[in-house]
């Protein structure tokens, strides 16, 4: 296999994406919820589709730099592309607290792990 077709494998696509108001809705609809002091994951089943979809939710009144929610959804959305083979294939909305723009990219990926696998038990 050649290099460029192993990045394509883990590209995160639009497929991946929640990205109609109707998508979003359906998730805050009777959720799975799981939360931390640093975010809340709300996951809902999906049947129509083969994999998980993420939506993010990263409001300016809780991280008031665009370069800190910028670097938040970034590193949300890195941990969704490379752990995508382990979750269930749901739609998942995360939505930040306070505090979180001042924690480290490791403390935010632990949490992140945690409360996935959390749902992924949920799930299935």
């Amino acid at each position: 296999m050649s290099d460029t077709s192993k990045k394509s494998e883990r590209k995160f696509s639009r497929e991946q994406r929640l990205l109609l108001p109707t998508d979003y809705k359906f998730v805050f609809n009777q959720p799975i919820r799981s939360s931390d002091k640093l975010l809340t994951i709300l996951a809902k089943q999906n049947q129509s589709e083969e994999q998980a979809r993420l939506g993010l939710a990263v409001a300016k009144k809780s991280v008031k730099t665009a370069v800190h929610r910028n670097r938040i959804k970034r590193l949300i959305r890195e941990f969704f592309r490379l752990n995508t083979d382990k979750l269930a294939c749901a739609d998942y909305v995360i939505l930040v607290r306070s505090g979180i723009d001042k924690m480290d990219n490791r403390v935010i990926t632990e949490s992140l792990a945690k409360q996935f696998n959390y749902l992924r038990k949920k799930l299935t």
